[in-house]
């Protein structure tokens, strides 16, 4: 297998280097970034299953680039994949030269070389052949329906702007469980040498993330709605910008993170490591609560339970008995001091949900309209399954990613509220800007969007080229927003007359007041924002240019020539075209029962290993298990795997939970080392490659 992993690594190195040169932004500073990224990978393996999570949140900046199908994070997890594939195709020959070296029959016969490699039969258990099976089966199930998908969509005519009615949306979709794949037998070794320190690498970088986000909710409130304020009926998005068309990327991110959040402040193993995992906690919830989010709060609450009952000593069932782990204090002193800190903290976390819920009423609002909505979704999952026409899509699925199209297009009254449309003519690209006023009443709003470079006050004029074959009503602003709610807005509203075809001039003043902050706010970025009102449903725009009253130019890409980058959009208020608001549901509808059932049989190998199976022995089992029934909770009401970033940490912790448990084999021995300070570190695992090799360089796992 080792020209496998050769080609592998060789794939991910180019398609990286790829998006890094056609990146909007930075092409070149990413692609040195991406060299050494994979460089870095290269040389420790477990880097990746630190730096991913913990880069999760942050890496994807489609509000300034303009890509919807691709994003930052994809070259993290290319560049995992370039180091982690081309380790192990080097170790692998490094191993079969040794086997030969030896006298030994068979490039594979060495027990050592197996063992490294990860594929000693004989070590594995009957639940990780099973899930390993099954994983497979999934795979292939998720690129029939990727490959269905891009033939309904029109086949392999991809770009790099294309949103979720396009072919680069059911690539998008599938890739969140592709990209865990392709890292899966970097993963699995690592589980298999050192599953105590490749667990917590992950429960680092989870936790890690996990405070960039909620670091990400106390600044996007502080500069709308107020820290305090919790009646403005504010949802906050975070870093997350899926949600600039609704869905559940925050909820599915805070379920699979807060458990680690606990399992920081339970091994933190001194006092002020407990401080930076207390205030973690604190802050966690304090995101967790102004989600004001009913499926997050019980995925929370859900996860908090499971990790009561499996973190207490008693007997569950007969034959099996919970196994406390926790870290080991040097005395009583600590362990006074940490039940005295954590008493203290559970009682700051409860002032701190009466807060949230008794200061404000918009929490008490979303709780009295919770039967009102459960009927409304009952309706979309209705109408989402009637998509499903006859056998073989209930059994295969439509494909991947194209729920957003037929959605739109088959069920009446339920369209897209707004689309994006290049337009070339000849040498003039320009943009067309469409809504859904000819076929039904239009519901919620649509509007094109850029960033601008920095908090704005004054005059400004904006003008536009602008054609429409009716007449139709734009208004635009300038916007005071984080993605979706605004906290100000200067607009304006132009009249579109129709003509003969032609292209006409628009100029528009617009007029930006200084915004006076509290004490308790934060500047905050603008945009600009152009939407269209009707009645006609379609207008061209182009060469558009927005001057402040220094002269200076602040729309990047205004005449279209580089297609769409800088450009994004969002929707407002109605967001049922973009998502069935289901995990289960999504994936009946893009890959049918089979993809269904392989995806709850993997889970249920995952819940055996960690309550049964040698999963069970590490510490770390109660907190996967939490984290994974917590996503599965906030899956009953929201779509996840439709969005990437929530999708890979899903399936990275379930793949973490299949296969946790102790070595195949013991590593091999070696002296302990003394450290600077004069003690003993205990035995490290190194690669047994050829001693030539060694003497060289020595390659830690």
């Amino acid at each position: 297998m080792i020209w496998l992993h050769g080609v592998l690594a060789l794939l991910s190195l180019g398609l990286g280097a790829l998006l890094a040169l056609h990146h909007p932004l930075w092409s070149t500073g990413l692609c040195a970034a991406f060299l050494i990224w994979c460089i870095a990978v290269y040389a420790r393996p477990a880097l990746w299953l630190a730096v991913l999570p913990a880069c999760l949140p942050i890496a994807g900046f489609s509000p300034w680039t303009g890509w919807i199908g691709v994003e930052e994070f994809d070259l993290l997890v290319l560049g995992a994949a370039a180091g982690t594939h081309g380790l192990l195709a080097v170790q692998r020959w490094c191993a079969v030269r040794r086997a030969r070296a030896t006298g030994q029959v068979g490039a594979w016969s060495c027990p050592e070389s197996r063992a490294l490699a990860g594929t000693d039969a004989a070590g594995d258990t009957a639940r990780q052949r099973q899930a390993m099976i099954v994983l497979v089966l999934l795979t292939v199930s998720y690129v029939f329906a990727m490959a269905r998908g891009l033939a309904d969509a029109g086949g392999l005519a991809l770009g790099w702007f294309q949103a979720y009615e396009e072919p680069l949306n059911s690539l998008r979709v599938a890739k969140g469980f592709l990209w865990v794949m392709l890292l899966l037998p970097s993963l699995r070794r690592l589980l298999q040498c050192d599953p105590a320190g490749a667990m917590r690498c992950l429960a680092g970088g989870v936790a890690i993330g996990l405070g960039c986000v909620a670091l990400a909710i106390v600044r996007e409130r502080a500069g709308f709605p107020g820290l305090l304020d919790f009646s403005t009926p504010y949802r906050a998005t975070a870093l997350f910008w899926e949600m600039h068309v609704g869905g559940a990327a925050l909820d599915a991110f805070l379920a699979l993170a807060v458990p680690f959040a606990v399992l920081a402040v339970r091994r933190a193993p001194t006092p002020w490591c407990w401080v930076f995992a207390a205030v973690l906690a604190v802050l966690s919830a304090y995101a967790c609560l102004t989600t004001f989010s009913r499926a997050v709060y019980l995925a929370v609450g859900l996860s908090l339970f499971i990790l009561a009952c499996l973190l207490t000593p008693v007997a569950w069932w007969p034959g099996h008995t919970v196994q406390v782990r926790g870290p080991v204090h040097g005395g009583w002193e600590n362990e006074l001091w940490r039940r005295r800190a954590n008493r203290a903290l559970a009682i700051l976390l409860c002032v701190e949900l009466l807060a949230v819920l008794g200061l404000g009423d918009f929490m008490g609002a979303r709780l009295a309209a919770g039967e009102r909505d459960f009927v409304g979704r009952l309706e979309h999952w209705r109408e989402g399954l009637s998509l499903l026409d006859g056998p073989a899509d209930l059994v295969f699925g439509r494909g991947s990613g194209r729920f957003p199209a037929d959605y739109s297009h088959q069920v009446p009254g339920r369209a897209i509220p707004g689309r994006l449309r290049l337009m070339d003519d000849g040498e003039d690209r320009h943009l067309a800007l469409l809504g859904t006023y000819h076929r039904w009443p239009q519901r919620g709003r649509f509007e094109l969007l850029q960033r601008l470079p920095a908090p704005v006050a004054g005059e400004y004029t904006l003008s536009m080229a602008v054609r429409a074959p009716q007449p139709v009503r734009l208004i635009v602003g300038l916007c005071r927003k984080h993605l979706l709610y605004a906290a100000s807005c200067a607009e304006a509203l132009a009249f579109v007359p129709v003509g003969d075809g032609g292209w006409h001039r628009l100029s528009l003043s617009l007029t930006a007041g200084q915004v006076s902050l509290s004490p308790w706010q934060v500047a905050v970025p603008e945009f600009f924002s152009l939407r269209l009102l009707g009645p006609g449903e379609v207008v061209e725009l182009d060469d558009l240019s927005l001057i402040d009253a220094d002269g200076r130019q602040l729309l990047r890409n205004g005449d279209f020539a580089n297609s769409l980058a800088h450009w994004f959009f969002a929707a407002r208020h109605y967001f049922l075209p973009w998502h069935v608001d289901s995990l289960y549901f999504e994936l009946l509808i893009d890959q049918g029962v089979v993809g269904l059932s392989l995806l709850l049989l993997l889970v249920l190998l995952a819940v055996a290993n960690l309550l049964r199976g040698p999963g069970a022995k590490h510490a770390a089992a109660p907190y996967l298990l939490a984290a994974l029934f917590g996503c599965l909770v906030v899956g009953a009401f929201s779509s996840l795997l439709d969005m990437p970033r929530p999708a890979f940490l899903f399936h990275l912790l379930l793949c973490s939970a299949l296969f946790l448990g102790p070595c195949f084999r013991d590593p091999p021995e070696r002296a302990p080392r003394r450290s600077r300070k004069g003690r003993e570190d205990g035995p490290a695992v190194y690669n047994q490659a050829t001693p030539a090799l060694l003497k060289k360089k020595k390659y830690l796992i």
